[in-house]
């Protein structure tokens, strides 16, 4: 067992550095080892057995989920070969599954997390749109609105976090690409409907201008510090 001193909290892993704040450890003395305090005490605890069991969780839905799959596959294929439903429920354990292992496993921040959560969403829209004949209603409607949802989402996490604010920068101008993107299929005939794709695409625009304009130094260097310029 080692130590960090500047934590003091004792550390189970095989490691030589603080997973809390980097120092080097240092190993325990005799009379630490010893001492009712490191004996009895509550010492940072050994996550491995936790990570994998977690992995082997995600594993096992895995596995589930591709055999409650095939299965459903081979029952719309003998029940309903002309309207493959079994599409819909694969890209929603699809999403379920990618939505689970991303916010249980990885340690990324908010924004990341978010970010991919809108584009999971829009992803199985477009998909049950796609799978149930292709009508469009999820360019028209659902996915502008995830976008509008998504600058909603974007504003209430930088009221909640105001010293870091400009942290969402990258996440606004994702929501903003998906926005042109959208507004592009208008421009290419593929949307005869414009209401809620110009006004997601506005809503957008007016919000990422205002924060470039008014978050000047900040912006420049959060920019800087992702895109390494």
């Amino acid at each position: 067992m080692n130590i960090c001193r500047n934590c003091n909290v004792i550390i189970y892993d095989d490691t030589d550095v603080c997973p809390l704040c980097h120092s080097v450890l240092d190993e325990l003395t005799e009379e630490e080892m010893l001492s009712p305090v490191i004996s009895h005490g509550a010492p940072y605890p050994d996550v491995r057995k936790r990570t994998k069991r977690l992995h082997f969780v995600m594993r096992l839905i895995l596995f589930l989920f591709i055999l409650a799959e095939i299965g459903l596959i081979i029952i719309n294929r003998i029940a309903t070969p002309h309207f493959w439903w079994s599409g819909i429920s694969g890209i929603a354990m699809i999403y379920t599954y990618l939505s689970m292992i991303y916010w249980i496993n990885h340690d990324a921040g908010y924004a990341a997390k978010v970010g991919l959560q809108l584009i999971l969403t829009m992803t199985l829209l477009l998909g049950i749109d796609y799978f149930t004949g292709m009508t469009g209603w999820s360019l028209k409607w659902a996915i502008p609105g995830v976008i509008l949802f998504g600058d909603a989402i974007v504003f209430f996490l930088m009221m909640l976090n105001r010293q870091h604010w400009y942290s969402y920068t990258l996440l606004l101008l994702l929501i903003a690409i998906c926005s042109v993107a959208i507004i592009s299929l208008y421009f290419s005939g593929k949307i005869a409907n414009v209401v809620l794709p110009v006004t997601c695409t506005a809503v957008t625009g007016v919000y990422l201008l205002g924060t470039i304009i008014f978050g000047d130094r900040e912006i420049t260097r959060e920019l800087k510090r992702r895109f390494h310029v």
